[in-house]
């Protein structure tokens, strides 16, 4: 097997929202979307590097209770 072919992500913070128009709103925000790193669907994203904290923040004061795993 070749290993480009294949990646393996451990511990990849990711934000996944049940509507889709939320996500949008948050990459629209510009004190939001650098916080996201890269959408996958349309209702899940991967999280920056070292912006767990902030993004978790920042739902809370646009007053999201986000639940954490």
């Amino acid at each position: 097997m070749n290993n480009k072919q294949v990646t393996l992500h451990e511990n990849l913070p990711i934000i996944e929202v049940a509507n889709p128009l939320l996500l949008d709103t948050l990459l629209s925000d510009k004190r939001t979307a650098h916080l996201i790193l890269k959408r996958l669907y349309q209702q899940v994203a991967i999280v920056a590097p070292g912006k767990f904290e902030a993004l978790l923040l920042r739902l809370k004061k646009l007053g999201h209770l986000p639940k954490v795993m």
